[in-house]
């Protein structure tokens, strides 16, 4: 790996740590609040692509063993056995399901672009994070799945669009250099 790669990732698993520390969202009627650390998520594999997105979540994990690197000043002990377990084990996968569902793509436009960040970033992590948490907290897996994840769309669709608008930003800018 280059240094330049190797100093991408750390950037991003330092943008995912600062993330942390802006406070979430508690809904009250889920233990899982709203928080930004998967907006830096799903940067980090529209930026970095799937390896070396998963590989700035993996640092985070590590980091998070020494400090508190997860919202609400959590460390990665507590938050991957706890009742967001499912929400923070699913973005190891997130960079590398974006990387596939992005290069893919046979145009990239900001509408293809966002549904897929939607479907990985959004769909993907709360499917499964509501699957364990109905598992975590004995809730009905509808209560769990449906009505914890629709608490959170609103403001993971704004996440996306960010998302969206970073990534394509990028992409016009690296395309602009092969040229």
């Amino acid at each position: 790996m280059k240094t330049k790669d190797l100093a991408s990732i750390a950037m991003m698993t330092t943008l995912l740590v600062v993330l942390s520390y802006v406070p979430g969202i508690p809904l009250g009627f889920i233990p899982v609040p709203i928080v930004l650390q998967n907006l830096g998520v799903m940067l980090a594999g529209c930026l970095l692509g799937g390896k070396k997105g998963s590989l700035s979540v993996c640092l985070l994990f590590l980091v998070g063993l020494a400090i508190p690197a997860f919202s609400g000043f959590t460390t990665t002990i507590q938050v991957l056995i706890g009742p967001t377990a499912g929400y923070v084990w699913t973005w190891l996968f997130v960079p590398l399901l974006l990387d596939c569902g992005l290069s893919h793509l046979r145009k990239i436009t900001a509408l293809t672009s966002f549904i897929v960040i939607w479907l990985t970033g959004v769909f993907f992590v709360d499917l499964l994070g509501g699957l364990y948490l109905a598992v975590y907290t004995g809730m009905s897996l509808f209560t769990a799945v449906v009505s914890s994840s629709l608490a959170f769309i609103p403001g993971d669709t704004l996440k996306v669009l960010v998302a969206t608008l970073v990534f394509l930003r990028f992409h016009k800018i690296s395309e602009g250099r092969k040229s």
